[in-house]
C-alpha cells in the first residue's frame, strides 16, 4: 500500500507561509499542502529538523493565528517535511 493510500484526510494544495517553532528558532516556510491532520513544508535544508522532533506552527496568514503543536512525520532531505498535528 502506498503512503498516499495510508492518509487519514484528504490533503488539499495551498500555498502559505508558515511559521515554525523549534528548540528557541523560528523558522519561515512555505507551505504545499494542508489536512485536518497535518501539513506538508518545503525545505531546501531538511538538516534542521528531524523525525519525531516537535515543533510549533503557525500560519501568517492571517493576524492572531492559533500556534499549534506537531510533531515531525516525514522528511524527504532537501525538498521538505510533514509534520502531523498533536490532538
Amino acid at each position: 500500500m502506498s503512503v498516499a493510500n495510508q492518509r487519514r484526510h484528504e490533503r488539499i494544495p495551498h500555498q502559505a507561509n508558515i511559521q515554525l517553532r523549534a528548540d528557541g528558532e523560528i523558522y519561515t516556510f512555505e507551505m504545499r499542502d494542508f489536512s485536518e491532520s497535518g501539513l506538508y513544508l518545503f525545505c531546501s535544508d531538511t538538516s534542521i529538523v528531524s523525525p519525531q522532533r516537535q515543533v510549533k506552527v503557525q500560519t501568517l496568514e492571517f493576524e492572531d493565528a492559533p500556534i499549534l503543536d506537531a510533531t515531525v512525520v516525514r522528511l524527504e532531505e532537501n525538498i521538505g517535511f510533514a509534520v502531523e498535528f498533536i490532538q
